[in-house]
This record gives structure tokens, C-alpha cells and sequence, in this order.
């Protein structure tokens, strides 16, 4: 069973806000609701992250410049 993780950082090295769920589908809507509230603002980096066996794996994240990149499907 994994833990999923969000992050949010306002600029590149500045800081950053975190929650932790154990249900993906809480996480992806949390990650969604951030991206609706500060999506637009530049610098901002939002991220979905998945946590198995002490490990973080990237599943979504999300730039103003960029966008939304999926790297791996939950």
C-alpha cells in the first residue's frame, strides 16, 4: 500500500507546502485543487508524488510554463 504526497513549492530552492494522504484518489484532487488555485502563478511547481518502500516516484507535476506532465500513471 502506497502513501501519496503533494507538493508545493512557490519558487525554484524557496518553500514549500506538503500533504500526505493514503488514498491516491484524495491526493490527485488535492493536486488538482492546487493546481486550480495557484496553477497560474509563475514559479510555482506543484507535485504528485507516490511513496512505496521509503521511495518518492513522480507521478504528475505541474508548471505554469509547462504545464501538466504525467510521468507515470498511478
Amino acid at each position: 500500500m502506497g502513501t501519496w504526497h503533494v507538493t508545493m513549492q512557490f519558487r525554484p530552492s524557496g518553500p514549500a507546502v506538503e500533504g500526505t494522504w493514503t488514498d491516491h484518489e484524495v491526493a490527485l484532487e488535492k493536486f488538482r485543487g492546487w493546481l486550480g488555485i495557484h496553477g497560474s502563478r509563475d514559479g510555482v511547481t506543484i507535485v504528485l508524488l507516490e511513496e512505496t518502500g521509503g521511495e518518492r516516484e513522480p507521478l504528475r507535476t505541474w508548471t505554469k510554463e509547462r504545464g501538466e506532465v504525467i510521468h507515470r500513471a498511478a
